[in-house]
C-alpha cells in the first residue's frame, strides 16, 4: 500500500500583548491510510475504484473521481474551492479569498486548493463538516478504514460529535486527534480563542494534505485580522505563509527517491529552521513587494524583530548554547521561526536573488535532496554556512541586520 501522510503545518499568528507577539505551533507528519483494505486487489485486477474512467493499474491516484491526471507537484489552471462557516464576516471572505488568489499569483497555481475557513459557531462547522465529508467519502478520500459519511464527520469534530463510528483504536493510538481534537474542532477552537483574547490576527491556519487525494488542503479558523486596518497586511502575510507551504510540498512529488516525510539535515526535505524560514520570509517579501502602500514596516525593520523575539525565547527558555543546526522540536523550537527567516534572508543576499528558492532551490529538492540543492543555490555546503552563520550571531543584531540586503524595499 502506498504511504499516505497528512501534513499539519505551521500554524502561525501574531499574539496579543500579554503574550510574545509572534508564536508558532510545529509541524506534524501524521499517518493514515488509504480507507480501502482491497488496495493490492486494485492494483492487480485493474478496477476503477475511483470512478473517473481511468484504470487504478495507471491511474492509482489522485483518489478523486473528477480528476484523472497527477497535479501535485505541476502549476496548473485548476480553479480553487473556498468554503466558508456561516459566521465569517464577508469582508474576512473577501480578503481571504483576495490574498490566497494574490499567494497562487505569486507563487504559481500548485492547486487543486480547497480552503475551508472555520468560525467559532457550532451549529455553523457542523454544516460545513457535512459539507466536507461529503466530498471526502464521494471521492474515496478516507482517513482511515472504514470510512463512512458518519464517521468522517466524527473524526474532524471530535469530540464533539462521539466516537461510536470510529476505529476503536483511532483515539487512543493518534495523539493529534485525542490532544488537539478533530481538525475542524480544533479550528473552531482556535476561532474562539482568537476572538476572546482579541489576538491581532486569527490563531490557526494549516496545510492538512494528503498526496494521494491529489489537493492541497487548507484548513483556517477566522482570519480576524482582515477586519483591521492596522493588522489587515500581518493576515494577508499569514495567508501567503500557509500558501508557500503547497509550493514547498509540491516539490515532493512521490517517495520513489527515498523519504521526503522526515525532517533534518541528512534528509531529502531539510530541517525545520529552513522549511519555516523560507516560508516565513517569502512570505513577508511577497507581501511587501506586491503591496507597495502596505502599513508593515521595512523587511529590515521585521528580521531585526525576529531577532529579538529569539533573543527573548532564549534568554526565558535557558538554551543559549543552542545554534541554527540543534533547532529541533525538543530546543527552542520557535527558534526556526526567529533565527529561520533572517538566515534563509541572508542566504539569498549573498546570491542578490530573492525568488532563488523557487527558481533554483524547489525546482531540484527532489532530485538532488537537501544538501546538493542547498550548494547549487547557494553555491556553498550546508557546513560551510553553518560555520558562517555562527559567526554572524557573534555580532550584535544591528550588524546582523547589516549583512542583510533588502533587496530594494
Amino acid at each position: 500500500m502506498k504511504k499516505i501522510s497528512l501534513f499539519l503545518l505551521c500554524l502561525f499568528y501574531f499574539g496579543c500583548s500579554s503574550e510574545p507577539e509572534a508564536d508558532y505551533l510545529s509541524e506534524e507528519l501524521l499517518p493514515g491510510s488509504r480507507g480501502s483494505n482491497s488496495t493490492n486487489d486494485i492494483r492487480f485486477s485493474c478496477s476503477d475504484l475511483d470512478n473517473d474512467d481511468y484504470c487504478d493499474d495507471d491511474d492509482y491516484w489522485p483518489l478523486d473521481p473528477d480528476m484523472n491526471e497527477n497535479l501535485w507537484g505541476v502549476i496548473n489552471d485548476s480553479e480553487p474551492n473556498f468554503y466558508f462557516t456561516y459566521d465569517i464576516d464577508e469582508t474576512i471572505q473577501e480578503a481571504t479569498i483576495s490574498s490566497m488568489l494574490g499567494a497562487m499569483d505569486e507563487f504559481g497555481n500548485w492547486g487543486p486548493i480547497e480552503l475551508w475557513v472555520i468560525g467559532q459557531d457550532y451549529e455553523g462547522v457542523q454544516m460545513k463538516a457535512k459539507n466536507f465529508c461529503d466530498i471526502r467519502i464521494r471521492r474515496w478520500q478516507g482517513f482511515f478504514d472504514p470510512f463512512t459519511l458518519q464517521a468522517c464527520i466524527e473524526f474532524i469534530s471530535y469530540p464533539l460529535e462521539g466516537e461510536s463510528n470510529l476505529p476503536s483504536d483511532l483515539v487512543s493510538n493518534d495523539s493529534r486527534l485525542s490532544e488537539q481534537g478533530g481538525y475542524f474542532n480544533y479550528y473552531m477552537t482556535k476561532s474562539i480563542e482568537s476572538i476572546e483574547n482579541n489576538y491581532p490576527t486569527g490563531f490557526g491556519k494549516g496545510l492538512n494534505g494528503v498526496r494521494d487525494w491529489g489537493i492541497k488542503l487548507f484548513i483556517f479558523s477566522n482570519p480576524i485580522g482582515f477586519l483591521s486596518t492596522e493588522n489587515y497586511y500581518k493576515e494577508m502575510v499569514n495567508v501567503y505563509y500557509e500558501y508557500y507551504h503547497a509550493l514547498q510540498e509540491s516539490a515532493f512529488i512521490d517517495e520513489e527517491l527515498g523519504d521526503t516525510y522526515e525532517f533534518g539535515d541528512d534528509t531529502r526535505r531539510g530541517p525545520h529552521w529552513f522549511y519555516s524560514g523560507a516560508s516565513t520570509f517569502m512570505a513577508d517579501y511577497a507581501v511587501r513587494k506586491r503591496e507597495s502602500n502596505n502599513n508593515l514596516g521595512p523587511i529590515k525593520d521585521w528580521l531585526k524583530q525576529q531577532f529579538l523575539f529569539g533573543q527573548s525565547l532564549v534568554e526565558q527558555s535557558g538554551c543559549s548554547e543552542i545554534t541554527l543546526k540543534g533547532i529541533s522540536p525538543e530546543n527552542c523550537f520557535n527558534l526556526k521561526f526567529y533565527w529561520g527567516e533572517p538566515a534563509v534572508a541572508y542566504l539569498l543576499s549573498t546570491i542578490s536573488n530573492p525568488n532563488a528558492l523557487n527558481e533554483v532551490f524547489y525546482p531540484n529538492l527532489y532530485q538532488l535532496g537537501f544538501k546538493d540543492a542547498f550548494e547549487l543555490t547557494f553555491n556553498k555546503t550546508l557546513e560551510e554556512f553553518y560555520t558562517e552563520w555562527d559567526s554572524i550571531m557573534l555580532k550584535t543584531i544591528d550588524e546582523r541586520i547589516n549583512l542583510i540586503n533588502s533587496f530594494g524595499l
